[in-house]
Parts: C-alpha cells; structure tokens; sequence
C-alpha cells in the first residue's frame, strides 16, 4: 500500500506541477499581450499628440488668414476640440480599463484599439477638412485682393483721365484769358 501511497503522491506532485508551469506560461503570456497594448497604446498617445500638434498649427494658420469666415472656423475647431477631449477621454478609459482588468485581455485590447484607430481617423478627417478650408478662404482672399486690386486700377485710370481733362481745360482757360 505504501508503494501505491508514494505513486499517488508523485503523481500528485506532477499535476502540481504541471499546473504551476501552465499557471507561469499563461501569466507570461498575459504580460507579453499586456506590454503589446500598453505599446500600442503609446503609440496611438504619440501620434495623438501629433494630431494635437497639427491641429494647432492648423487652427493658428486659420486664424491669421480669416476673412469673414470666423463663425464657421471657430465651429470647425470647436469640433476639433471636442475630438481631442474624446481622444484623450477614451485613452485615459483604457487606460484605466487595462489597469483593472486581468482576464480576456486579447479582446479587449482590441476593441480598444480599434476604438482609438476610429478616433485617429476621425481626427485625420477634421484635419482634412481644416486644411480645406484653410484653402478655400486663402483662395477667397487672393480673389478679394485682385477684385480690390482692380477697382483700384480702375479708379486711378478714371482719376488721371479727369486730371487730363481738367488740365486741358485749364490750358484752354489760360490761353482765352
């Protein structure tokens, strides 16, 4: 019996540890996805950043060129706004979210991640449309400058003609006298 006691035993002491080296393997696995998200998750902050960068330098370049566009600028970067306080919402969500969570860590990191991949698109998009509006009113105030440019022309023509005229009337005037 004690032969079949020991067997029992070592047995045991197999599944043990067995299950320890499978309980090891599953939490590295587990800190190999979590320190890919929190990469990812870095990079997506990164490259937020970026997008928060040039939204900026796009709302600057605005401002400095605005002729008569103010309301719908200033619509176009409150939207751009709300974006980054999502953006920056969502990031801190997740972050917190990966702090808290232990178990199922594959989907979660990605729905995400895919959440974050949307909101970059959409800022890509806002910026697309900043840059096209940035064109659009530096086309309009080039327009202005040559329609004020030509009027000018126009108007200093009209003054020399009636200079000349006037002097011709002066000479005739001076010549009668």
């Amino acid at each position: 019996m004690s032969s079949a006691g020991s067997a029992a035993k070592n047995t045991g002491s197999r599944a043990a540890g067995d299950l320890e080296r499978r309980v090891e393997r599953v939490e590295r696995q587990w800190a190999a996805e979590r320190r890919q998200f929190q990469l990812e998750l870095s990079h997506a902050a990164s490259e937020a950043g970026q997008l928060r960068d040039t939204i900026q330098s796009l709302r600057d370049a605005l401002e400095a060129g605005r002729i008569g566009e103010q309301e719908r600028t200033q619509a176009a970067i409150a939207a751009a706004n709300e974006e980054i306080l999502q953006l920056k919402a969502t990031i801190n969500a997740l972050r917190d979210e990966l702090e808290r969570q232990r178990q199922g860590e594959g989907q979660r990191t990605q729905n995400a991640l895919a959440g974050a991949n949307a909101e970059v698109v959409q800022l890509r998009e806002t910026i697309g449309t900043l840059r096209a509006e940035l064109e659009e009113q530096r086309r309009r105030m080039l327009e202005d400058r040559a329609r004020t440019q030509d009027a000018h022309d126009r108007e200093l023509k009209q003054l020399h003609e009636m200079i000349d005229v006037l002097r011709v009337k002066l000479e005739k005037a001076a010549n009668a006298g």
